[in-house]
């Protein structure tokens, strides 16, 4: 069922992954083919606006030389003024050069190309427009013939007023005098001035010819005039009539140039239009797959926390099983470790006593030590690895280096004798030996490297070498005779559950004493390294870092064994385990005062009439555990001497323990022990 949802979560995720991404590649191709749309509109509003205002300056100029040329043409009718009218004639020379230019203009790009039905149309326009011209120019010419004609055909003087004086002096004249008339007394002696009657009568004659010449020549004169009137009349309204036409000409140009700017703005606002439409779609076509996308990123947010929800729950709950877990795995400690614990304590008591049994019973203890120990060790290395994927508290005090070692000789001594291969546990005695770490992981190491060196040494030697280098680092190097590890494996050797499988295999394991060696080093802020060739040996090296190092104070104790200490000294032996008891026992076997209880309730019992100087107690039992009993006798005033030492194969426990009862034992004591211990 599992599986089936994991498979259908897997399924769902993959199809958002790729409905996402369909999405956003569909997308982003819309928004490039918007930006081209886009960039379309920006040409078409260019365009829109070049045509609203464009300006044809050919055809300016061909509007302002006509205009100049229409111009000078209606001064030139009123006044007849010559300096007019030619600059009439230029004004036309250079509307006519205009117009030719732009013909030859379009001519040659119809040449080149295959010209528009526009562009034809209006090239016709200007071929019209410039016939208007040539015919206007042709009666220019017909103005400039009238323009040198003589007034009149008999080429008449006109008179002057010259001609019509009567030269007086020149007339003969005679002196006569009345006869009856009396002069003025004034003028008697002025003679008199008598003008001739015939010089009169011929100069009355000459006054009558010329009023005849002068009627004739007037005659002539005003039939010519009226003529020419007439032609020129007929000249003008010509001029003004091609003068018009010509300006409807210019004008349909003007209309026509009009009419195509307006379709082709029709034309582009449309293109505009649809242009705009298409980006509206394809605007809204986004948005709606940007919707889409945003409710799949809501949904998978949403199915995200359900997840998450779930994944808090299981992590709740995943937590609670750890801590069942730990609960269980505290049984196991209590259940199956402590009698094996008491088993290897007895055959070791036994196996000391090497005296009273044959060689082949020695050799079935020394097989049943061997096993209980690997076995001892297996459990310990499960219930280890919880405590170390689940905590990383260290235990830091001094401690001697020196008896921590030969601790861990004589718990392996009996092994090598085993497998009759030589071991031995050296410490470097020129450098002080009281360190300051964490005893029980450094211990731990040790245990596991040196079991490991024994279980795959067939013959030679194991050794473990302990000294504090010159930089003031703890360095551990243990060396093997043995099997060696393969080069293909030597990456692989501290993963979790990695062991030997070849037919080789000496004895099984579970493969986590390397793994759990490596986080214990790991935890103290130290290195591990090996070299190893196979069929020859393997050396591991370990460089723990610590603080300077002390030198022992020499005790004045003279105590080496329980046989030393004063045979009444009292003891309260506290264990759930008979086997325990009974091992305990043991030792304790020549004092006279000791005492055992199976549980904490019980020993108070004890203690109310019986006063011990050492309690030894374990921790796990019930009715009443062995960290509640030390809270109760830490509160009777009659034990405040007594001492209180704690059994037990979890040291940490004990640590917890004590700082959550806030109480704390005089010392601790970890199974398997021995007398020495």
């Amino acid at each position: 069922m599992i599986e089936k949802e994991v498979k259908s979560n897997n399924n769902i995720r993959t199809a958002l992954l790729v409905v996402t991404i369909s999405l956003f590649l569909v997308i982003t191709t819309i928004f490039f083919i918007s930006i081209n749309y886009f960039e379309a509109i920006h040409q078409r509003i260019t365009k829109l606006i070049e045509l609203t205002n464009y300006k044809d300056s050919k055809y300016e100029d061909v509007v302002n030389d006509f205009l100049e040329a229409e111009n000078h043409f209606r001064k030139y009718s009123i006044d007849l003024d010559i300096a007019h009218y030619k600059n009439y004639e230029k004004n036309i020379n250079n509307l006519n050069n205009r117009i030719s230019d732009i013909i030859s203009q379009q001519k040659g790009d119809s040449t080149a190309k295959q010209a528009e039905v526009n562009d034809a149309i209006l090239y016709k326009k200007y071929i019209q427009l410039q016939n208007d011209i040539k015919k206007l120019m042709a009666l220019s010419v017909r103005i400039d013939s009238i323009q040198s004609l003589p007034l009149g055909t008999n080429h008449l003087t006109i008179p002057t007023a010259r001609n019509l004086n009567l030269d007086i002096d020149k007339a003969p004249k005679t002196l006569q005098r009345p006869n009856k008339l009396p002069l003025p007394k004034a003028i008697k002696n002025t003679p008199q001035l008598i003008i001739d009657e015939e010089t009169i009568r011929v100069h009355n004659k000459q006054l009558e010819n010329f009023s005849k010449t002068t009627s004739n020549y007037f005659n002539e004169f005003r039939s010519s005039y009226e003529s020419l009137r007439k032609s020129e009349r007929k000249l003008l309204s010509n001029h003004f009539t091609l003068l018009y036409s010509i300006y409807q000409s210019i004008q349909g140009i003007y209309d026509y140039q009009i009419g195509n700017h307006k379709k082709l703005l029709r034309s582009e606002h449309d293109e505009l239009l649809i242009q705009s439409s298409k980006l509206t779609w394809q605007t809204i076509i986004c948005l709606v797959f940007i919707f889409i996308l945003i409710f799949i990123m809501i949904y998978y947010q949403f199915r995200n926390r359900y997840y998450e929800k779930q994944l808090i729950q299981e992590q709740h709950y995943a937590a609670k099983l750890a801590s069942e877990k730990s609960d269980i795995l505290a049984e196991i400690s209590h259940e199956i470790r402590t009698p094996l614990n008491s088993l290897i304590g007895i055959i070791d008591l036994l196996r000391k006593r090497g005296n009273i049994y044959s060689e082949k019973e020695q050799l079935f203890l020394d097989s049943a030590y061997s096993n209980i120990t690997n076995t001892s060790r297996s459990i310990n290395d499960i219930l280890n690895l919880s405590k170390i994927d689940y905590t990383s508290n260290l235990d830091l005090h001094d401690f001697d280096i020196n008896d921590l070692a030969s601790d861990i000789y004589h718990i392996h001594k009996s092994q090598a004798e085993i497998k009759n291969i030589d071991f031995e546990v050296t410490v470097d005695e020129r450098a002080p030996t009281i360190i300051y770490s964490d005893e029980l992981k450094i211990r731990q190491v040790l245990t596991n490297l040196i079991s490991n060196g024994i279980k795959y040494t067939i013959k030679g030697k194991v050794s473990c070498y302990i000294k504090i280098n010159e930089i003031n680092n703890l360095q551990i190097k243990i060396s093997d005779s043995g099997l060696g590890i393969p080069e293909g494996m030597q990456p692989h050797i501290f993963k979790k559950y990695f062991t030997r499988s070849d037919e080789n295999k000496l004895s099984n394991g579970i493969g986590l004493g390397l793994y759990i060696t490596k986080k214990l080093v790991s935890k103290l802020q130290g290195t591990i390294s090996f070299v190893s060739r196979e069929n020859i040996g393997t050396t591991f090296t370990i460089e723990i870092p610590i603080p300077k190092a002390k030198m022992k104070v020499k005790s004045s104790s003279n105590l080496k064994s329980l046989a030393d200490f004063p045979d009444d000294l009292s003891w309260l032996l506290v264990d759930d385990n008979i086997l325990n008891i009974l091992y305990l026992k043991q030792f304790f076997q020549t004092f006279i005062h000791v005492k055992t209880a199976s549980n904490g309730l019980e020993a108070l019992e004890i203690l109310k009439d019986y006063t011990p100087n050492i309690i030894i107690t374990d921790i796990n039992m019930p009715i009443m555990t062995g960290d509640e009993l030390l809270v109760y006798i830490r509160q009777l005033p009659k034990l405040k001497l007594t001492k209180i030492i704690a059994t037990s194969s979890d040291y940490e426990q004990i640590k917890e323990l004590e700082k959550k009862r806030n109480e704390f034992f005089d010392n601790v004591i970890m199974k398997p022990f021995s007398e020495k211990i």
